[in-house]
């Protein structure tokens, strides 16, 4: 085989192999391209007990902080520490048995996710701007 159709070839399967790649997801992309994008999580926590917050991914559960009893607690989650733009969040009443774990969420730059977490955390209820 003649050196330039070799040498053509091989520029083409790595160009092909290139545009197939996935990536790691939105976090790799925001930390790849520089981008500080992040997303406001605001918990307003009508419990009588101080709550753990996490967001899940999958099988991995990361610690958000502590939303304080009978109060409103605001956090700010980069959107480089998700593995991708499919989340949960979770919450773990301190001294109670009782958790609750939100619907499926898609993180976007700017988004203001308004977690209203009940004495009854069963009635919790979720609204994302």
């Amino acid at each position: 085989m003649p050196r330039s159709r070799r040498l053509a070839l091989t520029a083409m399967a790595c160009l092909t192999i290139a545009a197939c790649h996935q990536g790691g997801g939105v976090g790799a992309a925001a930390t790849g391209s520089g981008w500080n994008g992040a997303l406001t999580l605001r918990v307003v926590n009508h419990s009588w007990l101080d709550v753990t917050i996490f967001v899940l991914q999958g099988t991995h559960r990361e610690r958000v902080g502590t939303a304080t009893a009978t109060s409103t607690t605001e956090f700010h989650q980069p959107l480089r520490r998700l593995t991708s733009a499919d989340y949960r969040l979770f919450a773990d009443p301190i001294g109670s048995r009782q958790t609750v774990r939100s619907e499926p969420l898609h993180a976007q730059d700017g988004d203001v996710v308004t977690w209203t977490l009940e004495d009854d955390l069963a009635r919790s209820s979720i609204d994302v701007r």
